[in-house]
């Protein structure tokens, strides 16, 4: 039988930001940027929860509940460690795991049995490692697949670890509320409460696709096995896709087309540099916004053909930018990635003539090289400086 762990770390930035500063234990804390009152909430602990404080609530009414809530910025750079952290832990494990995004990991320890033993004492023991190395607290499901193991680590008021027994999957989620599967979002569930009158699982588990298929839809397969505790999705290895980059802070918060534009024209030469020197092509590009608000907003545009021209990546971009640009509120952060990078699979039989074009960009590239990105600039790159 195969043995699927789902490790959860509860409010995955608080616990860490508390491993940093222990201080902050015990004490109702919460994570926003610091910009704007209006600024949403990315996390709250369970402190500030019980004062009526939850992510996603506007910072000053989560003040006005909690005037003692304790502010912290986001540190994706201190996440970014202890993801890394914890990824380095379970692949001592086993090699097959699945990131779930924020303190959570999926592992198929089915190859694993003769050297761990059986699944319940592999999670004991990961749980054991995580408190004992990293100070974090941690809910381990185990189950035979992965919506058991993610439900039964949900489970648990406290950290340990939830064994569901091979065979018992159905019987487990049955008596608990239809909210906790997969795919059931407000709409859905209040569609399942006020046409069918289905609170719990097993209410759901009683009906056929025939019945369920007028209610949600092509969902009602995916549902109607998810009723029944039944997953066949495997434990997915993360592939990296290998991308080329920049991305900054901006100096100040601003809305201004021309501050925005000089910053992306920087980070477009920067990607272009990049691209021509490792000699790759991309066929994808992608912006990204941060707001002052905590709002990100991305974009994507394919190129055809690829090119690692700056010209043409900067006339794409920009068109990336008026896309992207759908609020007024200031934007604080910049990122540009160019993805689906290629290299020549085929060399030309006969040297083509170089253009005036190619030769100014070869020139650009050798100062560049050896001079740093602001030895030559465009004209609109300057744009911040003056500013």
């Amino acid at each position: 039988m195969p043995a699927i762990l789902h490790l959860a770390i509860p409010r995955f930035p608080i616990a860490v930001a508390r491993v940093a500063r222990p201080e902050l234990r015990e004490r109702p804390v919460a994570i926003a940027p610091a910009h704007s009152d209006r600024a949403l909430l990315v996390a709250a602990s369970a402190e500030a929860e019980q004062d009526g404080v939850w992510p996603g609530m506007p910072l000053h009414r989560a003040l006005r509940r909690c005037p003692r809530l304790q502010l912290l910025l986001p540190d994706p750079v201190l996440l970014g460690r202890a993801s890394q952290a914890l990824e380095r832990l379970v692949g001592d494990y086993t090699p097959v795991w699945e990131p779930a995004g924020g303190g959570r990991l999926f592992l198929d320890l089915s190859g694993s049995s003769r050297l761990l033993g059986p699944g319940r004492d592999a999670a004991a023991r990961l749980d054991r490692d995580i408190r004992q190395r990293f100070r974090l607290d941690g809910q381990v499901g185990v189950a035979g697949n992965k919506l058991v193991s993610r439900i039964a680590a949900g489970y648990l008021h406290r950290p340990g670890v939830c064994d569901v027994f091979p065979g018992s999957e159905g019987a487990f989620i049955a008596p608990l509320p239809i909210t906790l599967l997969p795919g059931i979002g407000h709409k859905r569930q209040r569609t399942l409460l006020d046409e069918l009158n289905l609170r719990q699982i097993s209410e759901l588990a009683r009906l056929d696709l025939p019945q369920l298929a007028p209610v949600v839809g092509p969902f009602a397969p995916l549902l109607y096995q998810r009723a029944r505790g039944i997953d066949f999705s495997p434990v997915t290895p993360r592939r990296t896709q290998p991308r080329i980059n920049a991305g900054s802070i901006l100096p100040r918060s601003t809305n201004s087309e021309l501050l925005l534009q000089a910053e992306l024209c920087r980070q477009v030469e920067e990607c272009g540099l990049l691209l021509r020197q490792r000699r790759l092509s991309c066929q994808k590009l992608q912006l990204c916004l941060d707001y002052i608000d905590g709002v990100n907003h991305c974009r994507t545009l394919q190129l055809t053909p690829p090119t690692c021209d700056d010209s043409i990546l900067l006339i794409a971009a920009d068109s990336l930018l008026q896309t992207c640009r759908e609020r007024r509120t200031q934007v604080r952060a910049m990122r540009f990635d160019c993805l689906e990078l290629l290299s020549p699979t085929q060399l030309s039989l006969f040297d083509a003539p170089r253009s005036r074009h190619s030769m100014l960009q070869e020139g650009l590239d050798q100062l560049r090289s050896k001079y740093g990105l602001q030895i030559v600039q465009r004209g609109r790159a300057l744009a911040t400086v003056s500013a």
